[in-house]
């Protein structure tokens, strides 16, 4: 039995990762190795609601070297910045008998005394240095070959993020590099195929609408590319084509740390009169979000640049028509019937918009659904047994620990 760590050091803020985390800790319960055995390690000040949905997949083990300005945590960043040292999270592993530690942010370098699965989920600040002001991207570069060098394999999310790596790393780095493309695994409630004509009207008065509607659930973030939805809506309301866009996600910017990018984006819909085809709802609830994707007529994802996206994911998973810029990894996520689009194309997406609002709710959605569920499980077992076959490499290998390792 093989006891692996994951070792949260992220921002619970972060929710891209708790949902990557949740979706491979599912492949791994499903694949059933009686070879691995899963740990989660969050800190105490993590939200019970969040630590609740990982119990019924892992073993859950809190502890404050993960609390963010506890005593622990500083003691365990002291040891590390002048010394290399792991030992405070040495101890917290070996208490459980862990043999791995995966997907770890700030657990790798010479001295760890685990073999360590390390994870970049994207390069983005190598195509869209814009995007991060006040960043050195060579220093980051310089970050990332560190962690890579303290680390016994890299995991990333798509054969494009593979070949962003191999731009920065040596050969002999990029041959312990791993894709591992996740599989999202969709609430039991976004499974749901009835129509309930209550909850229908119910949503519709919440939230203001009547009728079909897309969905673009992306965070108000500037690389989402919201402005291109916004001017194909434009040019299709000057065609007499009056679709309706719902938009829901996080209005405030992390990098810009300001809803400047969001309130820019307002502007532009009263400027244009488009209060009735574009409804920006913010952050919603999370059951509101899985109706309005169930029942929508597509999920349109427009962003400039994705490590791998849950968005499309989520659809993939139930069947979900998609309209999609045309980035590398929309390509190679390859959803059923997606539509694709140059990201700086509103013409063109306004023509795809339109020919899919003319069409309106099709009977072989249905069996799009039927088709995405019966691959989910199979995609699932695929994902897991890709990542058992990681860790059983690692298991076997005869690495010696790093000099000068913690032990």
């Amino acid at each position: 039995m093989t006891k692996v760590a994951f070792w949260y050091d992220r921002p619970q803020e972060y929710s891209g990762g708790l949902n990557y985390m949740r979706n491979l800790l599912h492949a791994i319960a499903a694949v059933r190795d009686p070879g691995i055995e899963p740990y989660v390690f969050f800190g105490h000040k993590v939200d019970a609601k969040i630590v609740e949905g990982f119990h019924p997949l892992a073993t859950v083990v809190r502890t404050a070297i993960l609390d963010r300005k506890s005593l622990p945590w500083f003691a365990h960043k002291l040891a590390f910045r002048l010394f290399g040292s792991l030992v405070m999270v040495k101890v917290a592993l070996r208490r459980h008998g862990i043999a791995i530690v995966s997907h770890a942010e700030t657990v790798y370098g010479r001295r760890s005394p685990l073999r360590v699965i390390g994870w970049i989920p994207d390069f983005q600040y190598l195509h869209l240095p814009d995007m991060f002001p006040g960043l050195d991207t060579v220093a980051q570069t310089e970050r990332l070959l560190e962690i890579v060098a303290g680390t016994d394999a890299i995991v990333l999310s798509s054969h494009a993020a593979l070949q962003d790596f191999r731009r920065i790393a040596s050969e002999a780095s990029a041959e312990r590099a791993t894709v591992l493309q996740f599989v999202s695994q969709p609430n039991e409630r976004l499974l749901g195929s009835a129509d309930d004509p209550a909850r229908r009207r119910a949503i519709e008065d919440k939230y203001e609408f009547r009728g079909p509607f897309f969905f673009l659930p992306n965070q108000f973030w500037l690389h989402k590319n919201h402005a291109v939805v916004f001017e194909a809506v434009r040019l299709l309301a000057r065609q007499g084509v009056e679709v309706l866009v719902l938009c829901t996600g996080n209005l405030r910017d992390y990098r810009l740390n300001d809803t400047s990018h969001a309130d820019g984006l307002a502007e532009f819909v009263r400027r244009h009169t488009l209060q009735d085809r574009i409804r920006i709802l913010g952050l919603i609830d999370y059951d509101d979000v899985l109706y309005l994707m169930r029942h929508c007529l597509a999920v349109i994802n427009p962003s400039r640049f994705e490590g791998w996206s849950s968005t499309v994911e989520e659809a993939k998973s139930i069947g979900k028509q998609v309209v999609l810029s045309n980035i590398d990894v929309h390509l190679e996520q390859a959803p059923a019937g997606a539509r694709y689009f140059s990201p700086d194309d509103a013409k063109g997406l306004a023509a795809i918009l339109g020919e899919l609002w003319s069409v309106g709710p099709q009977d072989e959605a249905h069996e799009r659904e039927d088709a995405a569920r019966a691959q989910l499980r199979e995609r699932t077992i695929a994902y897991g047994r890709s990542y058992a076959e990681l860790v059983h490499r690692l298991e076997a290998s005869t690495r010696p620990l790093r000099e000068g390792a913690d032990v």
